[in-house]
Order: C-alpha cells, then sequence, then structure tokens
C-alpha cells in the first residue's frame, strides 16, 4: 500500500472539505485513458486500496493501480515561494538502515 506523509493527509482532507464531499468518499488516485496518474472525488469500490482515517476514507487507489504502488509515499509540498513547485508529489519510499 503507498504510504501517505502528514503534509499529504491534511491536503487530502481539505479537498475533500472544499469539495463538500460526503463521508463515504474520498481522493481516487487512478489512471486515466492515456495512463496518467489522476485525483477524483470517489466511494470505495470493491478490491480498492483505501487508508483511513478516523474510519474516513483518505485516498482511494484503484485496484488495477495499487501494487505498483506499494514502494511509493505520497506527499505535498507547499510553498509560498512561486519559483519552488508545489503539489502532491509521488516518492520512493526511503529504504530501512542497517
Amino acid at each position: 500500500m503507498v504510504q501517505i506523509t502528514e503534509l499529504a493527509h491534511t491536503e487530502l482532507r481539505r479537498l475533500l472539505a472544499e469539495n463538500s464531499a460526503r463521508p463515504q468518499q474520498g481522493i481516487r488516485l487512478r489512471l486515466d485513458d492515456g495512463g496518467l496518474l489522476k485525483m477524483t472525488i470517489d466511494v470505495p469500490h470493491a478490491g480498492d486500496s483505501v487508508i483511513r482515517r478516523d474510519n474516513v476514507p483518505v485516498l482511494i487507489v484503484d485496484a488495477r493501480l495499487a501494487p505498483s504502488l506499494v514502494p511509493r509515499v505520497l506527499d505535498f509540498q507547499n510553498s509560498r515561494d512561486s519559483s519552488t513547485r508545489h503539489g502532491f508529489t509521488l516518492g520512493w519510499r526511503t529504504p530501512p538502515e542497517i
């Protein structure tokens, strides 16, 4: 399962509230017809991977996409500086130190 940082969790919850999402809805991470990652507000479907907080879906990962995101971390970069990129990023997990 993809991991999410606290910053990403906070931004996902903000987006859900801002868009008046129903309690059973979360942000779905899916592939569009062109193979690009997209986020939409949706409800979980059978086979989806769901990250919940307080028993409410926050991130829903499409069943076909979930296995490829296991080594990934969803983060959010919030920058007030216009020269720095901001938004969601999908990075790699840091391997544990031995």
